[in-house]
């Protein structure tokens, strides 16, 4: 009966879409502002230690929710490999993510992040031999096409830093193929907490490998920009959180086009806080790029709607 009603809790509830979809923009909303935060904090904090804040934060946030809820099923799982590999790709996920963000324009990096549904359908072709369509292909090559848009090589603003954000679309898409095989037997939040408690603990053991240059940087950084590191912790969770809230009322393949509006937002803040406005061309490719994840989304939803490919969340 207890097994019952926990299962209950996480069922979607199809008969309310229009709220999930709703959740689901928000959602957009808190990571871009999580991922603008960083960009505000730039170099002033050492990566090392706002790594560890954001996934310490969560780690505490997830820890009551879950205590609050009976604590059962706190460290419980049937497969601690794949949670402790689920760990270690988004916390890479969020180091690529922070690093680009120091370099590079906020919706250039959020544009090629989103890179990661064709990054799933190419994976999916050459390392798990799937069998992938024409129409497929062409929403890869529809994707690489806005790449090219959004950093064009060879111009004056292409630096060799544009592999932070493709590096960060990678690992997200190999952290959705492992998500994907764990979702269908543990708890949505539980597996959340323990991504936040494998990350804090490796990062933890960095910090402390590191700590002859981390410490020092870190009794040097401004009060303020502790606020806005505590504030870029609390957007990253509050975005995780939306979205649990999101699938339970809403299938993912109806939700994952929605993610993309994370590009408008990050494009708003953009202009908003650092005075940034994308270009023509780059608006163009940032189209493009959401045009070719969508399509990809929806072809893969065609063919296998109960598991659809989630684009990039956040870091």
């Amino acid at each position: 009966m207890t097994a019952m009603k926990d299962k209950s809790r996480y069922r979607v509830d199809t008969e309310s879409p229009g709220a999930g979809i709703l959740i689901m923009v928000m959602t957009t909303a808190a990571f871009a502002a999580s991922d603008s935060t960083v960009k505000l904090i730039g170099a002033a904090v050492p990566l090392l230690a706002l790594l560890w804040v954001r996934y310490l934060f969560q780690l505490v946030v997830l820890g009551v929710w879950l205590v609050r809820r009976g604590g059962s099923g706190l460290f419980r799982s049937a497969s601690l490999k794949l949670q402790f590999v689920r760990a270690a790709l988004l916390l890479t996920n969020s180091a690529c993510t922070f690093a680009g963000l120091r370099h590079l324009p906020l919706p250039v990096t959020t544009s090629l992040a989103m890179l990661a549904p064709l990054i799933s359908t190419l994976l999916a072709a050459t390392v798990l031999k799937d069998e992938v369509s024409r129409s497929k292909w062409a929403m890869v090559v529809l994707g690489f096409i806005g790449m090219l848009l959004v950093v064009r090589p060879g111009g004056s603003a292409f630096t060799w830093t544009v592999v932070y954000p493709i590096a960060a679309a990678t690992t997200f898409a190999c952290f959705q193929v492992v998500s994907s095989h764990l979702s269908r037997t543990e708890d949505a939040i539980t597996t959340n907490f323990l991504t936040a408690l494998v990350a804090t603990a490796v990062l933890c053991v960095l910090v402390w490998m590191d700590q002859a240059e981390t410490l020092p940087a870190v009794r040097g950084v401004a009060f303020g920009n502790w606020c806005l590191v505590v504030l870029m912790a609390s957007m990253a969770t509050l975005g995780q959180l939306l979205m649990l809230q999101a699938l339970r009322r809403t299938p993912l393949s109806v939700l994952t086009p929605f993610s993309y509006a994370q590009l408008g937002f990050a494009a708003f803040f953009s202009w908003i806080f650092f005075g940034q406005v994308p270009d023509f061309w780059m608006t163009i490719g940032m189209c493009v790029i959401a045009a070719s994840g969508i399509g990809t989304v929806l072809l893969h939803g065609r063919s296998a709607p109960r598991r659809a490919v989630q684009p990039r969340s956040s870091a």
